[in-house]
């Protein structure tokens, strides 16, 4: 019979995973929510002072921290406890453990600030977002980013061949009144990161979104890594291609297909708009096929059913007599085509047939 070894920890405890320490009490709140209460497994603990290991108890504190919500809102109560240095000379006296997932005066979680760095640079999403999700504040966020941004590996020691660029707001939009007092100053908060895109390795962090703060990043590296960089993935951003083209001149630009399909879809929205405001001097209503069938001018057509289909040619024959808004729509779904291509000889193909007639659903050339 197979007998563990070493300490075995309660199903509480096992479910909580806070490593070095153990749940004594949960309950759950009036308002919704749970407080979990823990205290460390191994009281003995070195003093940070003159290193003497101590395990006499001089008091117990309790102190409320911040953790990742599990299944709702959480609250956790730390019971720590505050030893005695058992070094005479020793001027400290006493001291609080510090373990790895709660560090000296940490009020959150290691894995509370993991969890948000990870939302913040990998999944891009906005300070304030993150925080209202985590129930945190905003600045703990920020303050765990700028944290993260000092620990940056040393860049240009890392042979790195391919680039991503991607921009990131923290905040809202401010104001603020200039020093003379003569007007408002528009403060936008956007930053941008700069990954390796082979590994996801986050490489530096700048202030803004502009050409001068990438080109900026980038001219402080050597020739020698710039010269390295094949591929540069960015989203369609003019500041970042100029940057890009002025310090990565041998480097080629690559475009998320997400981003393209998207301006795709924001040229066929303007085409209709267009032509409705154009033909009726008005906006669209539900008693035009176009407006009502907005979303279907969005979708691709190879994911619409029969239905939606045959839906998709009627609007184009009894909204558009100028066949503007198929054309347009044909563009958008042969940039579609081209972006799922499989391979360097089906993307030329398709390239050549993006620069010709664009197609009505089915294969009908239009003949604007």
């Amino acid at each position: 019979m197979f007998e563990p070894t070493g300490l075995r920890r309660d199903a509480a405890s096992v479910i909580f995973n806070l490593p070095a320490y153990r749940v004594v009490d949960a309950v759950d709140l009036p308002l919704g929510g749970r407080r979990v209460r823990v205290q460390p497994v191994d009281l003995a603990d070195g003093c940070p002072s003159c290193g003497v290991i101590s395990a006499r108890v001089h008091a117990w504190i309790v102190q409320r921290v911040r953790d990742i919500p599990h299944a709702g809102q959480l609250e956790v109560m730390v019971r720590k406890p505050r030893l005695v240095c058992a070094e005479p000379e020793c001027p400290r006296g006493t001291f609080t453990p510090a373990t790895e997932q709660l560090p000296v005066r940490a009020r959150c979680t290691t894995r509370l600030r993991t969890a948000l760095l990870s939302a913040v640079i990998d999944s891009g999403r906005a300070v304030a977002e993150v925080a209202a999700d985590h129930g945190v504040a905003w600045w703990t966020v920020q303050a765990t980013v700028n944290a993260a941004a000092v620990l940056l590996p040393n860049v240009d020691e890392l042979h790195v061949r391919r680039l991503g660029i991607d921009e990131h707001r923290y905040r809202r939009v401010r104001w603020f009144r200039d020093a003379d007092g003569g007007g408002w100053r528009r403060v936008e908060p956007w930053m941008s990161t700069i990954v390796n895109a082979d590994c996801g390795q986050v490489l530096g962090i700048v202030d803004g979104r502009d050409s001068a703060a990438v080109g900026g990043w980038l001219s402080e590296r050597s020739p020698a890594w710039r010269n390295r960089i094949e591929v540069v993935a960015i989203d369609p951003s003019a500041a970042f291609k100029r940057a890009i083209t002025q310090q990565l001149p041998n480097a080629k630009i690559s475009v998320d297909p997400f981003h393209l399909v998207q301006l795709a879809n924001l040229m066929v929205t303007r085409v209709r708009q267009r032509l409705i405001r154009e033909r009726e001097q008005r906006r669209g209503r539900k008693i035009d096929p176009a407006w009502a069938h907005r979303t279907l001018l969005l979708r691709g057509y190879d994911t619409l059913s029969k239905r939606g289909q045959d839906r998709l040619v009627w609007v184009f024959a009894t909204d558009d007599p100028t066949d503007e808004l198929p054309a347009a729509w044909g563009v958008k779904e042969q940039l579609r085509r081209l972006l799922a291509s499989g391979d360097v000889q089906t993307a030329r193909t398709e390239k050549m047939i993006l620069g010709g007639t664009p197609s009505r659903p089915g294969g009908q050339r239009s003949r604007c």
